[in-house]
């Protein structure tokens, strides 16, 4: 049976969706309170440099494609050791982040059903069974899938976001004291958008005409998140709660001039969506990692080319995370803390070999332009993160290297 390839409107529609993700939900409202009207220029810079990123990467695929993404081109600039770390660091924030995600879109559908007995937890655990159903399908099907989920909520969005203009509060737009820790701040919580970007060389072995396919899919998203991002931050920092009854969320007055009593239950189903299109990616992009790491039983692949053993061990693992959010052991707060941490640091071996890898000065410029952003985001990150990190890095690497201690040692009795 031949192989499906995917192609640009596929691959951006695999991307689109779960780069909006769970953030075009939560940032918004949360990065105006943190850093009030001069959010928008916050949303601007980090979709700037959100932007550069993706292209960075892109190109980074398109040289060096292969399933394990970044840690390939890890390997091929530093060697194996590098290599490993990037995996280590990418499966690690693919543990605790996709869960996060579909306890989001657990959280939304729970308050609308208010009044069940039902938790988030088993909602979010429900969005668990069904992405890991549709994830056994041929890529090409998920693309499909993830395209006509993040069109509609783009479309949805983004007229809303129009439709909202004339609710926009009078007066200046941009109002109040420039605070620069809040500034900071607001950036910091932003790097929740810019995920996402660097998983695109994990399919970058499922892609027809790759030099031409991913370019195109990178520029079609990047303009796509950054329009629907501007529009809806706008639409949220700017309108005039007076207008709506009380208590509604922004999001809800946003969608209100549009959909009207509907807009509640839209952000629901918005919500549903784009976090399981997030999941589709992040974990998809997970089990092809471990395939081409792991060898033996997880890189049988079935007929559809899906990593179905890998899939299995990521199905277990985010089963225990679930397991761990029922019974209060872990929130979804320290989730998104850990997954956040560990996904800059895998950007940042990206980076790094992008740097040393890519000959074009301008994409050097770049990614010493983007280590330097990136390693400031980590140092804003909360002190017992950055302990975990460096704890189980060193755990890593000691282990690594008894391996090859116990390699070499073995290797003699092997000759006689």
């Amino acid at each position: 049976m031949r192989e499906k390839k995917l192609g640009p409107l596929l691959l951006s529609g695999l991307m689109t969706g779960p780069i909006l993700g769970s953030g075009i939900i939560l940032l918004p409202p949360m990065i105006h309170q943190t850093a009030g009207d001069y959010a928008i220029f916050a949303w601007l810079l980090m979709l700037g440099i959100g932007f550069l990123f993706a292209w960075i990467f892109a190109r980074l695929s398109v040289e060096y494609p292969n399933d394990a993404g970044i840690a390939y081109a890890a390997e091929k600039a530093f060697g194996s050791r590098v290599k490993k770390l990037a995996v280590f660091y990418f499966i690690m924030a693919a543990s605790f982040g996709p869960a996060a995600v579909l306890m989001t879109a657990g959280e939304y559908i729970h308050s609308l059903a208010a009044g069940t007995a039902f938790p988030a937890e088993l909602y979010g655990f429900i969005f668990f069974i069904f992405c890991m159903v549709v994830l056994c399908f041929n890529l090409s099907f998920v693309g499909m899938v993830a395209l006509i989920f993040s069109t509609a909520a783009a479309l949805i969005l983004f007229g809303s976001s129009a439709a909202s203009v004339p609710y926009f509060r009078e007066g200046p737009l941009v109002d109040g004291t420039f605070q620069f820790a809040d500034f900071g701040r607001g950036l910091l919580l932003l790097f929740w958008a810019l995920v996402g970007w660097e998983i695109v060389g994990n399919y970058s072995m499922e892609v027809k005409n790759r030099g031409k396919t991913i370019p195109r899919a990178v520029v079609i998203s990047s303009l796509t998140v950054t329009l629907i991002y501007v529009a809806t931050a706008a639409a949220v920092q700017w309108i005039d709660p007076g207008f709506f009854a009380n208590g509604q969320l922004k999001l809800a007055m946003m969608l209100t001039p549009l959909i009207g009593s509907f807009a509640l239950p839209v952000i629901a189903v918005l919500t549903a969506v784009l976090c399981m299109c997030a999941y589709f990616q992040v974990t998809g992009g997970a089990a092809r990692l471990v395939a081409s790491q792991a060898g033996g039983l997880f890189a049988r692949r079935s007929r559809g080319n899906q990593p179905m053993a890998a899939l299995g061990l990521m199905f277990f693992i985010h089963t225990v995370v679930f397991v761990c959010l029922m019974f209060h052991f872990l929130n979804v707060e320290t989730l998104v803390l850990i997954a956040n941490a560990f996904f800059i640091c895998n950007s940042l071996c990206g980076l790094a070999a992008a740097y040393k890898l890519l000959s074009s000065r301008v994409y050097k410029i770049g990614c010493l332009f983007l280590m330097g952003c990136f390693s400031l985001l980590l140092l804003f990150s909360s002190p017992w993160i950055l302990l975990f990190i460096m704890l189980t890095s060193a755990l890593f690497v000691v282990n690594f290297r008894q391996l090859i201690i116990w390699k070499k040692v073995k290797r003699p009795f092997k000759s006689y």
